[in-house]
């Protein structure tokens, strides 16, 4: 959702209209609960999430126009409050597919890695491994995502799976302030049987954007959440 010029690797291998060109990052950048896969080469993309029963901090970096790696910090309670997971991990993402339509750009990704976790469950901090994959498809006015993170320690799974749709009521351009509006589901299989239901506003500006949200299901009625992401 960010526009700013291509690195000269990637605007080789793209065969898409000229137009398009402006924007392609719209997609590039696209990121919420698991930080944004697509980061250009030699970018650094720093990325805070909080909510009451979730946070998330993450610092990746473009190594290739379809490779990153990311190293991230993560918390999750219970809606019980009974149950408290921390993990530590490293993954790389991977573009796999990336297709261009008239008005869009469709991008599949994948990631995983190792981590570390401790957690109210067992003693000490055990080593494990992490991953999952991410659909997202955007117009300058439409987008769509399905994204799923599994973490596995200890004898414990947790997959995290988030479904997003946003609208944007008008094409911003290129140094405009954007605004999307939409709705997020999100399910934490494994930790809560609860489905989370988010409406959000998010605001992006170039290298930076900024989502907030309050859910209104029963579970989590009335939780705030809020987004940062900002590019070096």
């Amino acid at each position: 959702m960010f526009r700013f010029k291509l690195p000269p690797a990637l605007g080789r291998r793209c065969a898409a209209p000229r137009g398009w060109l402006a924007a392609l990052p719209l997609a590039a950048l696209s990121t919420q609960a698991v930080a944004g896969f697509f980061i250009p080469r030699d970018i650094t993309m720093f990325m805070f999430t909080a909510s009451p029963d979730s946070q998330m901090a993450e610092v990746a970096h473009g190594l290739r126009a379809n490779l990153s790696v990311a190293a991230g910090q993560s918390r999750y309670v219970s809606d019980d409050g009974l149950t408290e997971r921390r993990y530590t991990t490293l993954q790389a993402n991977w573009l796999v597919h990336r297709a261009y339509g008239s008005d869009g750009i469709t991008n599949a990704y994948i990631y995983g890695g190792p981590l570390a976790a401790r957690g109210s469950e067992f003693a000490g901090t055990h080593s494990g491994v992490h991953g999952g994959f991410w659909a997202d498809h955007e117009t300058r006015r439409i987008y769509a995502r399905l994204s799923t993170h599994a973490y596995h320690a200890a004898g414990h799974t947790q997959v995290v799976t988030t479904a997003q749709g946003l609208w944007a009521p008008y094409a911003a351009d290129y140094e405009d302030i954007a605004t999307w509006i939409g709705l997020q589901a999100e399910r934490r299989s494994g930790l809560t049987d609860a489905t989370q239901i988010t409406p959000l506003l998010r605001l992006f500006q170039r290298r930076w954007w900024v989502d907030v949200g309050v859910s209104v299901n029963r579970e989590h009625r009335g939780d705030a959440f809020v987004n940062l992401m900002f590019l070096f």
